[in-house]
């Protein structure tokens, strides 16, 4: 095994590990309107809560306004409704910009936020500059697993390769991506595709960055991760360095990357919503507990533990509470944070790392012959993969049966239940028409959207006109909201 901080950063990517700084304490959060998830976010800012993570409803992430008759019932119902830079300024109202890290969970509609968060902090007296933290922005995995998509998949990744473009400009602090394994674990794929899925997708965003005339190591240094942790706790914890080990390998001998930060893979952990049950759904605390243990002992940089109700549920607020206390018992009441690397030098962990590595590798070889990530999504036959791999049998869960919830059961998860109906809600349109018809002509011109696009923001536009002056000049195809 490695030494932490140096190459191939298996071991961890810094030389002292946690014993100097924690990972990043996100819950995911978004609720209906702008105005609950502030509540929401100020809830878990004053419980310790050291970075926000925002999550959008289903019209926002497909670029509907929320009176579009295509959205109804769907306003609201899996995160905060966003039409305009008004409803996000809502959002953080009272929220320093300049002295907290913001992810956004948003990949078709990416471009468009990213220009309203930075008018909502010029607006409230902060440098767009010295903004902090990370889009999704990730557009294959949309194609691939969730289906959330709004353009082709070649306007899609051009867009956000605008967005890659523009941070890695003008946004210091912003990781402008973060390319994603879990949603394809999350859809039935194993451990070892999970990072195949990911590593693969870093060849096609960076050799289209690449192709722009950017610099391997400038761009490179701006992206992070997205994985997940599954109940295996040694084998997720050693996936993680596998991720690590082959992504920097991979950088300097394939990309030619000559700086550090360029070959260290920065990841978000998610524990995996897919291991939780609404059957007694107390244990899920201890579902979360084991994976987020895999995220740490693996070396994530941010975590969000799943709450125990977000089987059937936006998070209440004593699931938020319990989910972020987690994290926070791990760090501070237990030994698990004060070793740089605790599994270091584990036969266990090693023939898992050796076994692990030749399976992504396998993977890897798979998906460039049938021509990159891209063509095999195109083609379908990496989606077909992740499907067979999904009928797998995943073995025993406890405490669930076929049989419907209790009553206590259910009186457990609805006792904090938020109620909204889903209906759609009005929306006021000023007239911004040169400036949606600049962003329309800058679309269709190739040239990058965003500032076009925060001119936009400015002047009020919705971010359904938003999508429709992006949208290609023969109309393109987009996905129905159903």
């Amino acid at each position: 095994m490695g030494i932490p901080g140096e190459f191939p950063y298996d071991a961890g990517l810094h030389p002292a590990g946690y014993t100097t700084r924690l990972w990043t304490m996100r819950q995911l959060a978004g609720l209906q309107s702008a105005q609950s998830t502030n509540e929401r976010f100020k809830y878990l800012l004053d419980m310790g809560e050291t970075g926000l993570s925002l999550a959008f409803d289903l019209p926002t992430q497909l670029g509907l306004d929320p009176d579009d008759p295509a959205a109804d019932g769907e306003v609201g119902r899996t995160g905060v409704s966003i039409a305009t830079v008004d409803d996000l300024g809502a959002v953080f109202a009272g929220i320093p910009l300049d002295q907290v890290s913001v992810s956004f969970t948003i990949n078709a509609t990416a471009p468009m936020l990213l220009a309203m968060w930075i008018v909502v902090a010029e607006e409230s007296g902060v440098d767009p500059a010295v903004l902090r933290g990370t889009l999704q922005n990730e557009m294959l995995k949309e194609f691939l697993a969730r289906k959330a998509y709004i353009y082709d998949i070649d306007t899609s990744v051009r867009y956000a390769l605008d967005v890659v473009e523009y941070c890695v400009r003008s946004l210091p602090g912003v990781n402008p991506i973060s390319i994603s394994g879990g949603h394809a674990r999350e859809a039935g794929a194993d451990a070892a595709l999970e990072v195949a899925c990911a590593l693969a997708s870093v060849d096609a965003y960076l050799g289209g960055m690449v192709d722009r005339g950017h610099a391997v190591d400038q761009v490179a240094s701006r992206f992070s991760f997205i994985f997940g942790t599954d109940m295996e706790l040694l084998k997720e914890a050693a996936k993680l360095r596998v991720a690590r080990r082959r992504y920097a390998e991979r950088m300097r001998h394939r990309w030619g990357a000559t700086e550090a930060r360029a070959m260290k893979l920065r990841c978000q952990v998610n524990t995996f919503g897919s291991a939780l049950a609404y059957q007694e759904p107390l244990n899920n605390v201890i579902r979360a507990t084991v994976q987020a243990i895999a995220a740490v002992l693996g070396g994530t940089q941010s975590l969000h533990v799943c709450s125990f109700d977000e089987a059937v549920q936006t998070p209440g607020p004593l699931g938020a509470r319990i989910a972020l206390r987690t994290q926070q018992i791990l760090a501070h009441e237990t030994d698990i944070a004060r070793y740089a690397d605790p599994l270091g030098g584990s036969h266990v962990v090693e023939g898992l790392v050796e076994e692990l590595g030749k399976e992504v590798d396998d993977w890897l070889q798979r998906i460039e012959e049938h021509g990159g990530i891209t063509a095999g999504i195109r083609s379908g036959w990496l989606e077909g993969e992740i499907e067979e791999l999904a009928f797998q049998d995943p073995g025993p869960t406890v405490g669930v049966v076929d049989t419907a919830p209790s009553d206590s059961e259910r009186g457990l998860l609805q006792a904090e239940r938020h109620t909204t109906t889903g209906g759609r809600r009005d929306v006021v349109r000023p007239p911004c028409t040169a400036e949606l018809d600049r962003l329309r002509a800058d679309a269709r011109a190739g040239r990058n959207v965003l500032p076009a696009l925060i001119e936009a923001v400015r002047a009020r536009a919705t971010i359904g006109q938003l999508c429709a002056a992006m949208r290609p000049a023969d109309g393109g195809p987009a996905t129905p909201l159903s």
